[in-house]
């Protein structure tokens, strides 16, 4: 037999205790009281007595819990050093004091755990947010059950959490159900937004926590309409109110016609929205706006977009306000500060026009100065209310280029038809019986048409360079190419150069037939003084004092009051000058149409005259001198100015 003295709590402590450290029954084990609990001692003093073949080891190879209604007994085993509590699982009690904390323990010491026990609850608190806005529940659940634990293996540090298990139930707590929840918000008068997934929210909360169950559908915000502005920042009003548009930039925005100014982005109305009542939630005002049209500019047919009428500058007098103006106003000079005007419109410059840079305007221009050595050029008409020296002037260039064509295009034909006429002659002729067509051809052009081939390329230079008018056609451009190919080199030669060139001649007798070129009235250019010029018009030249050596020439009537002296006049109206030539200067060539009158106040020596074809030399001074064709017949009226 074994013995051993030891004390503890009570004797049936000691007797459990010790029988689990020695593996034995507590039947095989005796009690022997030494000593009571006393004033100086609460622990019973006790000899144990047992059976040595029973119990040969007294380790205890690892930790054990027991169970005894309402806790467990946790006997550490050998190797333990440390317990660590699970607060949430339940309360730890080590030497009579409860543990929060990890503590410090040894080999046969004892904890209690007294588990947490629920008997369940699922129950909710209803409250309404931001004045029905939100609905919103904080419920408390619960579930039915307590922990367990289970075994402790042989470790440094027993973890509490790692070793109890969630045990459950059946519930005997106060249990409420989504009946239930409705009925509430039913007594709280919550009609609309009720979200169908909060029941399931509400049963996954573990412990307390808080669910929507009710949101207010809020109104849907307006998406106002929007302007999109190609313009710019809007133009001030003048004090009385009137329209005010600044033209003194000459680097002015241009538009062309069909261009768009400003755009309209629709937008959208907002929609209500409604509470958890069932109030209606007003949305926000929707802000839309209507454009404002001025002069040449129009709505497209959707009403979204501003769009110029005609080409100019666009004007933005104020934030919906939108006009193009057709007239460009310059008042200074155009010189290399404001650098040259290119407008599509009416411009009126009130200043000079300095060297080197253009005035091309799409309307009328006329300009308060001079012009000195720069480009002009206007398709409806031009006034120059001092100088023009130098520099080149076009005025309603369209004519001018369709007078030039119509003219060249007439003299090839009238050339080309008598050349091959005369060809036919020949070939027919007795001594010409073994000439084949071409030769025919060849010699024809070399005695009586010599220029034919340099007009031919002549024309074709001209039309490929103005290919882009409506005149010309495809097929026109190969009748002249037609023409230049067989006119040229060894192109009359060629077999097959008279019956091309016959199809040619009819082509181009059609052209002429269909083409008229009508200048429009009021097409003219009026100017103070013309020096050194180059001038192109499709309508009529009026000069008050005088040209000087100038280029010019004119699709209608012709009037200087002044003198003319030197350079070219080519006229296919009506021409009147008051002095014409002058001694001690080149030359003064004039010709007009063949149906066309010259006019001449006072004509000196050394000026030849056209009419046509035909060439009048005049070699003395002259008073009123009037030229003129009369039934095919050239008449000259005039007075010697020093009769003998």
């Amino acid at each position: 037999m074994r013995e051993e003295v030891v004390q503890g709590h009570s004797l049936e402590e000691i007797r459990q205790d010790w029988a689990f450290k020695l593996k034995l029954s507590p039947e095989d084990i005796t009690l022997e009281v030494i000593e009571k609990p006393g004033f100086f001692s609460r622990q019973w003093k006790v000899r144990l007595i047992w059976d040595d073949q029973s119990g040969p080891n007294l380790v205890l190879p690892s930790s054990q819990a027991v169970w005894d209604g309402s806790k467990y007994v946790i006997v550490l085993g050998e190797g333990v050093k440390q317990f660590r509590p699970f607060l949430l699982a339940g309360e730890v009690w080590f030497n009579g004091k409860r543990q929060d904390k990890p503590f410090r323990v040894s080999f046969g010491e004892r904890v209690e755990f007294l588990p947490n026990v629920s008997v369940g609850q699922l129950t909710w608190d209803l409250q309404i947010l931001h004045q029905g806005l939100s609905v919103i529940v904080k419920v408390k659940h619960e579930l039915p059950g307590h922990y367990s634990l289970g075994d402790f293996p042989t470790l440094e540090e027993i973890d509490l959490k790692q070793y109890v298990t969630w045990q459950s139930l059946p519930s005997q707590g106060k249990i409420w159900d989504e009946e239930k929840l409705k009925l509430d918000l039913e007594q709280l008068k919550v009609v609309h937004g009720f979200r169908p997934e909060s029941w399931s929210e509400i049963m996954s909360v573990k412990g307390v926590g808080e669910v929507v169950v009710a949101e207010a559908t809020l109104p849907v915000l307006p998406e106002h309409a929007q302007l999109v502005d190609l313009v710019g920042s809007p133009q001030m009003l003048s004090d009385t109110g009137e329209e005010s548009v600044d033209y003194f930039a000459s680097k002015v925005q241009l538009v062309e016609e069909g261009a768009v100014l400003a755009r309209k982005i629709p937008g959208k109305p907002g929609v209500p929205g409604k509470d958890v009542f069932g109030k209606i939630l007003p949305a926000a005002g929707f802000k839309d706006f209507q454009f404002r049209l001025k002069k040449n500019v129009y709505l497209s047919v959707d009403g979204l977009e501003v769009v110029a009428a005609c080409g100019g500058q666009p004007v933005r007098l104020d934030e919906r306000t939108y006009m193009v103006e057709n007239v460009y106003v310059l008042h200074k000079d155009v010189e290399l500060a404001t650098g040259s005007i290119n407008f599509p419109g009416d411009v009126f410059v009130n200043g000079n026009v300095q060297d080197g840079l253009h005035v091309f305007a799409g309307g009328k221009l006329e300009i308060k100065g001079s012009v000195s050595h720069a480009e002009i050029r206007a398709e409806k008409g031009v006034k120059i209310y001092q100088n023009l020296v130098g520099g080149k002037v076009t005025i309603g260039g369209k004519f001018v280029v369709r007078s030039k064509l119509l003219r060249s295009v007439s003299e090839l034909r009238d050339q080309l038809s008598v050349c091959l006429q005369m060809t036919a002659e020949l070939i027919k002729a007795p001594g010409a019986i073994n000439f084949k067509p071409g030769q025919c051809l060849k010699l024809v052009m070399e005695r009586q048409f010599p220029d034919l081939p340099k007009l031919a390329s002549s024309v074709e230079k001209f039309v490929l360079e103005n290919k882009d008018d409506e005149l010309i056609t495809q097929g026109f451009i190969v009748s002249i190419r037609t023409s230049k190919h067989f006119l040229a080199g060894l192109g009359p030669l060629d077999l097959q150069a008279v019956p091309f060139l016959q199809r040619v001649d009819q082509a181009l007798e059609q052209f002429i037939e269909k083409v008229s070129v009508e200048v429009p009235e009021k097409l003219s250019l009026v100017v103070s003084y013309v020096q050194s010029a180059v001038i192109e018009c499709g309508g009529s030249f009026e000069c008050t004092k005088g040209v000087y050596n100038s280029n010019i020439r004119v699709e209608g009537d012709i009037v200087i009051e002044g003198v003319c002296r030197g350079g070219k006049i080519f006229a296919g109206g009506q021409v009147r000058i008051g002095e014409l030539g002058g001694s001690g200067v080149s030359s003064t060539f004039v010709q007009i149409s063949s149906d066309s009158r010259l006019s001449v106040k006072y004509c000196h020596p050394n000026v030849i005259i056209a009419v046509g074809k035909e060439i009048i030399q005049i070699e003395e001074a002259y008073r009123q001198l009037e030229i003129y064709r009369e039934n095919g017949f050239i008449q000259v009226e005039k007075v010697r100015a020093n009769p003998l």
